[in-house]
């Protein structure tokens, strides 16, 4: 019987703990920034810290890092889309979906701001795409867990 109630219990969890879920935030954050397309990437927090949630409901985990991409495409319209495809696949190949409650952005020409989630981890991923030149897209991500 006890075990049984311990079975329920652990079923009826809200999801992994805040060190889970920043193990999965770490090691998905690493395995984008490790596709061979960035150029001058950074990983400027790898993180493995708790840090406050603003509404005081908690502590969570972030990552950030920026990174570059090369681009010859002369219409900056094409270029972000490009891009917003090209490092969504690599959200998509870890399991994460595009948040379709996003405002759409695809009219926008100097930057897009796209959301991908891993609903079962509760992560969050939002990557901001701009334009410091003609040859180059620059990409700033922030990944970070849900409150805990």
């Amino acid at each position: 019987m006890i075990g049984l109630l311990a079975a329920i219990v652990a079923a009826c969890s809200s999801g992994p703990s805040l060190e889970e879920a920043g193990s999965i935030l770490v090691r998905d954050g690493n395995a984008v920034m490790a596709w061979d397309n960035w150029v001058d990437e950074s990983i400027t927090n790898v993180g493995s810290r708790d840090v406050y949630c603003s509404d005081d409901s908690g502590f969570k985990r972030v990552f950030t890092a920026t990174g570059e991409l090369p681009t010859l495409n002369p219409d900056p319209d094409n270029k972000l889309d490009g891009a917003a495809r090209q490092i969504g696949a690599r959200f998509a190949e870890r399991g994460y979906l595009p948040d379709i409650s996003s405002l759409d952005q695809s009219d926008l020409t100097d930057v897009r701001t796209i959301v991908w989630l891993k609903e079962s981890a509760g992560l969050r991923f939002f990557f901001t795409l701009t334009l410091p030149s003609d040859t180059r897209i620059s990409a700033h991500i922030k990944g970070e867990t849900s409150c805990g």
